[in-house]
């Protein structure tokens, strides 16, 4: 517990520190949106790089001015790569309840779209990717453990209702006797 308090504060300081196991979260986010890094050198940019998409001041000529522009307290640096991440999918907790379309798509276009983010931006997520899907399957459990519980005193409970508890004991005849001229004793069902 004490390792995930203080990974959550955590900055990423240098590209050399980016895994593609590890989860990210942008500071200009609002919303707790996770990425994971993608290492794929052909998708490399530099902070210098021309910025080509639209432009929120006529300032903006490079991904850095860009964030800049967004977070004016951060210093950005022209000669880095900026790190290449995509959005992590969002995992559904209760498999019962069906989601909205909305979120769906809008999850999607996160985890199929390339986002480019540099370095200073990033902090590390509380959990990496394996521990994240690893505790989202604990609800899942835990509820299932529990409909069990249920399941076995509601057993419980009619067995002691008609005083039998086990199937053994429901496939016998009532009175334990055969009656003349039954060869064969089929299973009777209370």
């Amino acid at each position: 517990m004490k390792k995930i308090c203080n990974r959550k504060s955590k900055f990423v300081e240098n590209y050399s520190e980016l895994n593609d196991n590890e989860l990210y979260w942008p500071i200009n986010l609002s919303e707790k949106q996770l990425f994971m890094n993608i290492s794929d050198h052909s998708l490399l940019k530099r902070a210098s790089d021309i910025w080509d998409h639209k432009k929120d001041s006529e300032n903006i000529k490079t991904y850095a001015d860009y964030f800049k522009y967004k977070q004016p307290d951060i210093s950005i640096r022209q000669d880095s790569y900026l790190s290449t991440m995509k959005g992590f999918k969002s995992l559904r907790i209760n498999y019962l309840k069906d989601t909205s379309k909305s979120t769906k798509e809008k999850t999607s276009d996160l985890t199929k779209e390339y986002i480019y983010y540099p370095i200073e931006y990033l902090r590390y997520a509380p959990l990496n990717q394996k521990d994240f899907e690893l505790f989202y399957k604990l609800p899942s459990i835990l509820v299932r453990i529990s409909q069990l519980y249920r399941i076995e005193k509601l057993r419980k409970l009619f067995a002691d209702k008609i005083n039998c508890y086990s199937v053994n004991e429901l496939l016998k005849p009532i009175d334990g006797t055969i009656p003349s001229g039954i060869t064969k004793i089929e299973p009777y069902y209370r």
